[in-house]
């Protein structure tokens, strides 16, 4: 509430959403990580569970990569839209516990991708908001083990 709050407050004197939003990201982010038994700490490849075929493909050849170099830990619903779906709920007057909780289960999802699935995703589906992480990943082609995306 105060992150949103806080950017409402920004946008009203004048500054952009590009600079209002970034706070209301980065809370919505922490609290959605905390949620699903994550740490505070910044995301890594060893703390997600779902990795694409490609990524794995990846690590299994050489478990030792630096994973910056090769990989990327992909947020399903893009940060900035799932800090509007939170802040739409906030100006609704919608915002609460329950509501937050509810749209973290279905839009916030982690998973690793190799850097071409990456690519692949910012071409095709950087900017356009998918019904769920997973019809974004298959917008890209990004295939993932005993998963049917």
């Amino acid at each position: 509430m105060l992150a949103c709050r806080h950017m409402s407050e920004m946008q009203k004197s004048g500054l952009t959403e590009n600079m209002s939003v970034r706070t209301l990201e980065l809370f919505t982010d922490l609290y959605a990580k905390m949620l699903k038994g994550g740490t505070a700490t910044p995301h890594h490849v060893t703390q997600v569970s779902l990795w694409s075929v490609e990524a794995l493909k990846i690590w299994d050849e050489n478990p030792h990569l630096k994973p910056r170099n090769h990989l990327r830990v992909e947020h399903g619903t893009p940060r900035r839209h799932f800090a509007r779906m939170v802040m739409k709920l906030y100006t609704e007057k919608q915002l609460n516990k329950t509501t937050l909780d509810q749209l973290v289960m279905r839009y916030w999802k982690l998973a690793v991708i190799s850097l071409e699935e990456d690519r692949r995703l910012n071409k095709i589906a950087r900017t356009v908001m998918y019904e769920t992480p997973e019809e974004r990943w298959a917008a890209a082609n990004i295939m993932f083990p005993d998963i049917n995306v």
